[in-house]
This record gives C-alpha cells, sequence and structure tokens, in this order.
C-alpha cells in the first residue's frame, strides 16, 4: 500500500512539476530554484557553464526528502577542479528504493573565453532500474550551457538539456527523458543582495517562471527567498559559510503535497 501512494505521489508530483529536469536531480538549493546564471556557483546537472567561474576545488554532497518520504529522496555527490586551460566536474545522483530507482552521472568540461562567453558541456548517463528481475538500462544525454557577462553586475546564463530528446527504451517500456531550455539572469544590486530569475521551458509543457533574492546578513551568512510556478511554489533557505565548509538548507512547500527539504555541505580547497 505505501508503495502504492508513492507512485501515485510520484506522478503527480512529475506533473506538477514540469520544469525540474529531471526526477532524479535535487532541486536547486538557490533562491526560488534558479541555477542556470549564479555566477560564481557550479551545481551538479544544472548549468555546466557554472563550472568555470569557480576558482577553488570543491566536492559536495546533497540529499532532498521530497515531500518526507524517504522512497523519494534523492542523494547526489560531486566536485569540481578548476585549471587555466578548463575546468572539470563530475557528479553522480541517485533517486528511488528497492522496487524502483534512477541514477544520473555525468562529466562537465566549462571554459571561460572572456567576460562575455563561458562555455560547458556536459555528458551525462543515465540508467534506470523497474524491477529486481529486469535489470539496469541507460542511455547517454547530452547538455550545453552558456554564461555571458553583459555588464559588471549584470549576468546571463542559458543551459539546454537533453537537446537530442533522448529516450530510454528497455524491452515494452519507453521512458521519456525531458528536453529542458533554461534562460536566466543574475542581477547585483550590491556585494550583499542579488536578484535571480529564470524561465525553463521543457518541451511541450508550459514556461516556468522562478524568482529569487539572496541577502548576506554577515560575512558568513546568506538568506534566500523566493517562488516559482503558477501555482507560486515558495521557496525559503540559508547558507552558513566556517571556513573551507558552506552548509546550505532549503525548503519549498507545494500547495497539495506538502514540503521539500534540501540539504547540501561543500567543502572548498
Amino acid at each position: 500500500m505505501r508503495y502504492y501512494l508513492v507512485n501515485i505521489i510520484f506522478l503527480f508530483g512529475c506533473l506538477s512539476c514540469p520544469a525540474q529536469i529531471v526526477d532524479f536531480v535535487p532541486a536547486s538549493h538557490f533562491a526560488g530554484g534558479v541555477s542556470v546564471a549564479q555566477k560564481g556557483e557550479w551545481q551538479h546537472f544544472y548549468n555546466p557553464a557554472l563550472l568555470a567561474t569557480s576558482d577553488r576545488n570543491a566536492i559536495s554532497a546533497t540529499y532532498e526528502s521530497r515531500f518526507a518520504m524517504k522512497e523519494l529522496s534523492i542523494q547526489a555527490l560531486s566536485f569540481s577542479i578548476p585549471t587555466s586551460l578548463l575546468s572539470v566536474g563530475a557528479s553522480v545522483s541517485r533517486f528511488g528504493y528497492s522496487v524502483y530507482s534512477e541514477m544520473f552521472a555525468g562529466i562537465s568540461l566549462a571554459r571561460t573565453f572572456d567576460r562575455y562567453l563561458t562555455m560547458g558541456v556536459q555528458f551525462n548517463y543515465y540508467s534506470a532500474s523497474f524491477s529486481s528481475t529486469m535489470g539496469r538500462k541507460g542511455v547517454v544525454v547530452p547538455q550545453v550551457g552558456l554564461l555571458s557577462e553583459l555588464i559588471p553586475d549584470l549576468s546571463v546564463g542559458f543551459c539546454v538539456f537533453n537537446p537530442t530528446c533522448q529516450q530510454l527504451k528497455y524491452r515494452d517500456i519507453v521512458k521519456d527523458i525531458p528536453c529542458v531550455f533554461s534562460l536566466g539572469m543574475q542581477y547585483l544590486f550590491s556585494d550583499g543582495f542579488q536578484w535571480l530569475c529564470q524561465l525553463d521551458k521543457v518541451l511541450y509543457h508550459v514556461c516556468v517562471c522562478r524568482v529569487g533574492f539572496e541577502y548576506r546578513l554577515m560575512p558568513a551568512v546568506v538568506v534566500r527567498v523566493g517562488g516559482y510556478g503558477p501555482s507560486f511554489v515558495p521557496t525559503l533557505g540559508c547558507g552558513v559559510k566556517v571556513g573551507g565548509f558552506l552548509f546550505d538548507v532549503d525548503f519549498e512547500r507545494h500547495p497539495v503535497l506538502g514540503i521539500t527539504s534540501v540539504g547540501a555541505l561543500q567543502y572548498h580547497f
């Protein structure tokens, strides 16, 4: 009975949140879920071009508790290494439980050519296990991202996930992997206050608008507020920096399904 309820919630969540890249990627812990133009930050499976805007090695772990059900939880790990020629990143995430699970692994490459053009590509491998007897099947999914600093305080990001409209085909099962176009911007009012907005368009779905604000209360503490979607899902979060460690915790509340929480721990070195 519990698994039946999990499947219903999973289906409803997918239909009500069509702008999320894939169901096994943790929600962005940026304000409003804006993730394609946050200069200086790289978050796995979103805009790969942002990888080139970070100047330190980093490793991070993310856990998402979707609607407070462990069967819907998502775990992710990533690391990034910036170099003078090319920035490299790798990430992996897992979603599901014993009956059904999905895994996602990606390798990212990014480079800044000048202030007006930063480009990144990511090669993702998506696999799913539909039952203990059917085994696991996978497919390669490409991703391309761009970032441009139009003026010193305004950055614009663009990302397309799965431009080739890849599908996962296994026996009689055909699983569509969404093709997602994202366009966003980051505007710095000051060193401690910024505005973020983003438009997500999933092929054959309506466009979803995201907006958020981030304010630095003190050098080590940041608070974030925002929201997204036609039904307006509000988001609230904060980040605390201690030495090379950065801990983020964020919440969003779906009007029907309830609260999703995301926790992320990053270490820069």
